[in-house]
C-alpha cells in the first residue's frame, strides 16, 4: 500500500470509533439510573433490584468502551504521526490519554476494610458497633461475607466515584481534602443507602469509611 492509502485507511478507522455515540448512550443511561434511583429506594421487590443493578453495571460498561476507544483513537493518531506524519497533532492525542488515566474518579479500597464491612472489628467499643451494623445492614439484603459479597459491594464502591453527580458536600482539614458521596446498593434482596467518605489523593480517591442509611428487605 502507498503512504496515501495507509493514512487514508487510518483516518477512515478513526472517523468510525463511536466515541460520541457511545457517550450520548452513556448519557442516556445515567438519567435513566438517576430517574429509576427514587424507585428503587422505596421499593422492596428484587426484581428492581436487578434491574437497577444492570443499569448500573452496564453504564459502566458502556464507559469503559468509550475510554477504550479513545484510547485506539490515541494510538491511530501515533501510528499515523510516525509512519506517515500530519494529521491530528500529538498534543491532542496526549490529551485523550490524558484525560483517561486522571486519577480523580479511581477508587482505592484497602482490603482490611471489607474486614470492617462484615464484622470482624473488635479495636474499640465504636468501632465494633459500627462494624455490626454494617454487616447486619448489608445481610438484611443478601450482600455476605463471601467472595461473591466482597465483589458486589467492591464494584459498587468503584462505580459510585466514577462520576461526581453523587456528592454531598466536601470537606477539609489538616489531612487533605474529602468527598463525601451517596450511593444507593443493589443486593439479591433489596436496596441499601451508603454515605461514603473518600481521601482525595494524587493516585485516586481513598475510602475512608463507609455508612449504611437504610436496608430494605
Amino acid at each position: 500500500m502507498s503512504v496515501e492509502e495507509v493514512a487514508n485507511g487510518l483516518d477512515r478507522a478513526s472517523e468510525l470509533l463511536p466515541i460520541q455515540a457511545l457517550q450520548a448512550v452513556q448519557a442516556l443511561m445515567e438519567e435513566a439510573t438517576q430517574a429509576l434511583y427514587a424507585i428503587a429506594a422505596e421499593s422492596n421487590d428484587p426484581e428492581v433490584a436487578e434491574v437497577f443493578e444492570s443499569w448500573q453495571h452496564s453504564t459502566t460498561e458502556i464507559e469503559r468502551a468509550s475510554q477504550l476507544c479513545a484510547e485506539v483513537k490515541n494510538r491511530i493518531v501515533a501510528y499515523r504521526t510516525e509512519i506517515v506524519g500530519g494529521g491530528e497533532s500529538p498534543g491532542s492525542a496526549q490529551g485523550l490519554v490524558a484525560s483517561r488515566d486522571k486519577p480523580d474518579n479511581r477508587a482505592e479500597i484497602d482490603p482490611n476494610k471489607f474486614k470492617y464491612f462484615f464484622g470482624k472489628v473488635k479495636s474499640n467499643d465504636h468501632n465494633e458497633n459500627r462494624s455490626n451494623q454494617n454487616i447486619d445492614e448489608l445481610s438484611k439484603i443478601r450482600i455476605f461475607d463471601t467472595p461473591e459479597g466482597h465483589d458486589t459491594l467492591k464494584r459498587h464502591l468503584e462505580d459510585a466515584v466514577r462520576t461526581n453527580d453523587n456528592i454531598k458536600r466536601t470537606f477539609s482539614n489538616e489531612w487533605g481534602t474529602y468527598q463525601v458521596r451517596d450511593s444507593l446498593l443493589a443486593g439479591p434482596g433489596g436496596f441499601l443507602q451508603l454515605e461514603t467518605t473518600w481521601h482525595v489523593t494524587d493516585q485516586g480517591l481513598r475510602l475512608t469509611t463507609m455508612i449504611p442509611k437504610r436496608g430494605q428487605k
